[in-house]
């Protein structure tokens, strides 16, 4: 895969919520980004399992709050970290 997770993470919010990727950082959240609305919140979710083809289920879909918990989750599902449910 190229780059690091964090960096794909980052890059797909930059992708979905139209803003330059250096604004994302592991502290954003529905309440640092505008965009990131319930149904930006969806069209994330959804971006997040293509790019790194993962399933989240709707208890996991609510946990996706912030880059840092994104990517803690993201890592989970690739089996590169501990399961956090």
């Amino acid at each position: 895969m190229a780059g690091s997770t964090v960096d794909r993470v980052q890059q797909t919010l930059a992708d979905v919520f139209g803003v330059d990727v250096t604004t994302i950082t592991d502290e954003s959240s529905p309440d640092t980004l505008e965009q990131w609305d319930s149904m930006g919140h969806m069209n994330l979710v959804l971006a997040l399992e293509q790019r790194f083809r993962v399933s989240f289920t709707p208890e996991e879909f609510a946990e996706l709050n912030s880059v840092k918990t994104i990517t803690q989750w993201v890592e989970a599902k690739l089996g590169d970290a501990t399961d956090l449910s």
